[in-house]
């Protein structure tokens, strides 16, 4: 299922730039791995995370706890700088940090996923849940703004797919279904926000 949702994202990013095999990618919040460790099947990858028990199982061997607001790299250090399901537990004032910092250490591009708060499965899981209802703020229009706040210029926006990384009933019955809606949707469940400076 984790392939199921990651590999058309990771496709999706491949065909609007440029990332030759020599890059570096850096994954902000990487948590257990889910795109950490299929980003560095084909690049150097280091992954970072705030919280070191959840990065304990992140297989990438570049890992590191680490705030996304005080990035403590150089400036221009990796080719691509991406985060996933980050940005929504993140106190909103302290959103554009993360962004900057991410646009700091990136040499060019940065790419940004969130939860699409169109999406009614979505919507519902940010009002049932506390810890999610950061995710209430992220359209895919304020998601934009948001790397345009940032000082970057967007390639690529778009709401995308049907699928969640997190277990959803029925998985090995309807993972079939669910995978070919992994594309641009409507209204999809996440928006993805590919960006250059």
């Amino acid at each position: 299922m984790i392939r199921s949702y990651v590999q058309p994202k990771i496709d999706l990013i491949i065909n609007k730039i440029d990332l030759p095999d020599d890059s570096k990618v850096l994954d902000v919040g990487a948590g257990n791995g889910y795109f950490s460790y299929w980003f560095d099947k084909r690049w150097d990858t280091t992954a970072i995370d705030y919280s070191e028990v959840i990065l304990e199982n992140n297989p990438v061997e570049k890992k590191m706890v680490m705030d996304a607001r005080n990035l403590e790299f150089p400036d221009n250090s990796f080719d691509l700088v991406f985060c996933h399901a980050v940005l929504h537990h993140i106190d909103k004032p302290d959103r554009i940090k993360v962004i900057n910092e991410m646009r700091r250490v990136s040499k060019k591009y940065v790419v940004m996923i969130e939860p699409n708060c169109f999406n009614p499965l979505m919507y519902a899981f940010g009002l049932l849940k506390k810890e999610e209802r950061g995710l209430l703020d992220f359209s895919i229009s304020y998601s934009a703004q948001l790397i345009h706040d940032g000082g970057l210029r967007v390639i690529e926006s778009a709401s995308w797919g049907a699928l969640t990384p997190n277990r959803m009933p029925l998985t090995r019955l309807l993972l079939p279904i669910f995978a070919k809606f992994e594309r641009k949707l409507l209204f999809g469940v996440n928006n993805i926000v590919i960006a250059e400076k």
